[in-house]
């Protein structure tokens, strides 16, 4: 133990000398504070269990043997608040481990968002974009929040043209429309047009590891806003290609 602990031990043993005298509350607070001052000396649990020891040898032989045990009880309550300051040091440093791999994992999402906004780009100059746009983005919505499967399905046109495109796991199957399975739980979010139409929805099912979080259900939302975005833009160049490039006659 440094030097800085000789002090310590001192005022270890008067403490605890205290609270064997007169077993209060106050005295027992002083425990508590005694654990913060370990802690912050940086000492570890084996120093305290030492000095706590070296204090109790010293108690316990000006005790007669009638009030060994009611000594050693006492002992064992003042040992236990001092140790409460580590305990709640050892939380704090989960909780800010917690939170670092919380911050981790949301710096990942928006990586990964960030790349899905540059891969739909180029999907949507591609043959067939909505096709490979509503493929991207259910790949997309499935990894990012570790789904077992997703289902993207788009309505467009008068004739409410449906099209789907859908992503799984190697071992899970995804849902598909009219498919009578229930999935374990299930997070939609709508594919919504600027004046309010619904265009489709996103959808994914069975939770990789538990239930769907308010963080998934962001990602998804985000997903949809970009996806109905995308959508829209691509019905725009279709209808335009239509009236630009209308179909031949037949027979010529």
């Amino acid at each position: 133990m440094s030097p800085g602990g000789e002090g310590f031990r001192a005022s270890y043993s008067s403490a605890f000398r205290g609270y064997l005298f007169e077993p209060c509350e106050s005295a027992l607070r002083a425990a508590y504070e005694l654990g913060r001052e370990a802690v912050g000396q940086e000492l570890s649990v084996l120093d305290l269990a030492l000095v706590h020891q070296e204090a109790l040898l010293s108690e316990l032989r000006e005790v007669d043997s009638a009030n060994v045990v009611h000594l050693a009880r006492q002992a064992g309550d003042f040992f236990l608040e001092s140790l409460s300051a580590y305990e709640m040091v050892q939380r704090g440093f989960r909780e800010a481990r917690d939170a670092a791999l919380i911050e981790r994992r949301h710096a990942e999402i928006l990586r990964q968002l960030s790349s899905f906004l540059t891969d739909a780009s180029l999907a949507l100059d591609a043959s067939d974009s909505i096709e490979e746009m509503l493929q991207l983005v259910a790949e997309q919505a499935r990894d990012l929040v570790a789904a077992d499967g997703c289902l993207a399905t788009v309505a467009l046109g008068a004739e409410d043209t449906t099209i789907e495109a859908g992503s799984r796991s190697p071992a899970t199957p995804v849902a598909a429309a009219g498919d009578s399975s229930t999935p374990r739980n299930r997070l939609v979010a709508p594919l919504t047009a600027l004046d309010g139409r619904q265009l489709g929805s996103l959808q994914l099912f069975d939770k990789q590891n538990g239930e769907f979080t308010a963080v998934d259900q962001a990602v998804l939302v985000h997903l949809a806003q970009m996806a109905s975005a995308a959508v829209e833009r691509a019905a725009l160049y279709r209808a335009h290609d239509a009236v630009v490039r209308p179909p031949r006659p037949a027979g010529r």
